[in-house]
């Protein structure tokens, strides 16, 4: 009587393992690994190079923006390794014309860096090209990036040192191009760091 109850209980406990066993298989076998694909990175447990997919449903500045993921989550996103002029700056206003123009209602995936004290998400803010099956297409739009070639956005170097080499040497260049046409916010008379604005504000305070 013990005895079946004991081989009861041993395949309930297999079937168990089982289960878990073809879960973490499917997790493993997505293209886009563990946090990827449909599951979603925890605003509070982002790890760096994890894969946030969602829709932006709002466009606070240049460089802030609001997104609704997969599973109807709210997560912020502060674009990573770049800076928008402040609303109240010179250009701050079309700035977060611009990024509106660019993502807002559409779909992004966000390669995440890190979550900053804010619990806002901190990653690189891209835009789908043609699916290819992969986390990442040839065809996607580095959004950080065509804000600096377009003159909306400073390249953040105090962050140079959390991109890849490939990333900091891009939007370096992106920014002395875009200084020498004048793009954008460069074509304003001696154009403020936002940075050097905030620091500033709070001297004033």
């Amino acid at each position: 009587m013990s005895k079946k109850r004991f081989t009861i209980l041993n395949s309930g406990t297999l079937l168990k393992v089982l289960a878990l066993a073809v879960a973490l298989l499917g997790v493993y076998a997505s293209p886009y690994g563990p946090g990827g694909g449909g599951a979603q990175a925890d605003p509070n447990n982002a790890k760096a190079g994890s894969l946030l997919m969602g829709t932006v449903i709002r466009v606070a500045d240049g460089d802030t923006l609001t997104v609704r993921d997969v599973d109807g989550r709210s997560q912020k996103i502060r674009m990573h390794a770049v800076d928008a002029p402040e609303l109240q700056q010179a250009h701050g206003e079309q700035a977060q014309q611009w990024l509106s123009a660019q993502v807002l209602n559409k779909p992004v995936k966000i390669v995440i860096n890190n979550t900053d004290r804010y619990k806002r998400v901190v990653g690189k803010v891209v835009l789908p090209g043609e699916p290819c099956g992969q986390a990442l297409c040839p065809g996607d739009v580095d959004i950080n990036l065509l804000g600096i070639e377009q003159g909306h956005l400073w390249w953040y170097r105090n962050y140079a040192n959390t991109q890849s080499r490939v990333d900091r040497q891009a939007y370096e260049a992106a920014e002395n191009l875009a200084r020498e046409q004048k793009l954008g916010l460069w074509g304003k008379p001696k154009p403020q760091a936002p940075w050097e604005w905030r620091s500033q504000q709070r001297l004033n305070q």
